[in-house]
């Protein structure tokens, strides 16, 4: 992330809400939200890969391991054994407070893990296992895969061009010492 930028003085949840992609977004939701900022296809797979790492809590895909639809109460392109082990780990009426790893193979370390895992039906929301199981986007997810150098070399790319969306100028904002708050 590039040095320098002004950031807000005010941070708050409302103003982000509509700015994020939702766990259940489909790939044209999810391609029209960053092409609104001047971001490819490839630069949203590529930042989807942040996923790698951190976590997420059980009610944001409960859905997809218990009451998918009438026909099928687990999400057909979720990975089976991985559901019912999603389904230990969260089970219905689970504390909301209670989260799990995205990446259920490398949840500390920023690799390709999390493409790799979409290749088994192992992407914990919708919005990630849409990116293997459409075939507009499949190419892409499997280069990431195949490559951690690749997908390294996108996400520096794409994490640039999404640090430069927005950026304030002359007075507005500040450059903050600890980017965690505001001077």
């Amino acid at each position: 992330v590039e040095l320098g930028r002004r950031d807000g003085r005010i941070s708050t949840k409302a103003s982000v809400q509509r700015q994020l992609p939702g766990p259940n977004f489909k790939l044209d939701q999810l391609n029209s939200m960053f092409a609104r900022h001047g971001l490819s296809q490839t630069d949203m797979i590529a930042l989807s890969g942040a996923h790698t790492i951190g976590f997420a809590h059980c009610g944001r895909f409960s859905k997809r391991i218990f009451n998918f639809s009438p026909r099928n109460p687990i999400d057909p392109t979720l990975n089976f054994r991985y559901a019912l082990q999603l389904r230990q780990m969260c089970p219905r009426n689970v504390d909301p407070r209670i989260a799990i790893n995205m990446d259920p193979t490398t949840p500390r370390t920023f690799d390709n893990a999390y493409y790799k895992n979409l290749q088994q039906g192992m992407g914990l929301f919708t919005s990630d296992q849409v990116l293997f199981s459409d075939p507009r986007s499949r190419g892409t997810v499997n280069l990431f895969a195949s490559s951690n150098a690749a997908f390294h070399n996108a996400f520096v790319a794409a994490i640039t061009k999404l640090g430069r969306v927005g950026v304030l100028t002359g007075k507005q904002g500040e450059i903050r010492r600890d980017c965690t708050r505001p001077n």
